[in-house]
């Protein structure tokens, strides 16, 4: 799997990940392809969207292009 899903969270030192604020049910999300991870992104952006200014998903690739 080469692309990840990670959750971030806005807080008064800015972007952290939910995973480096050990929050529960929000691990990274692995992916095959790219394509799959933005879909993911973007729904995850759509139903969030209420809270965009404290909760965002951005994809990341993990390894050697």
């Amino acid at each position: 799997m080469k692309w990840v899903l990670i959750v971030y969270f806005m807080t008064g030192s800015g972007w952290q990940s939910a995973e480096s604020l050990k929050v529960d049910g929000w691990d990274r999300i692995y992916y095959q392809t790219d394509e799959e991870c933005l879909t993911r992104q973007h729904e995850f952006t759509a139903n969030v969207s209420n809270w965009s200014d404290r909760i965002r998903a951005q994809c990341e690739h993990l390894g050697e292009y």
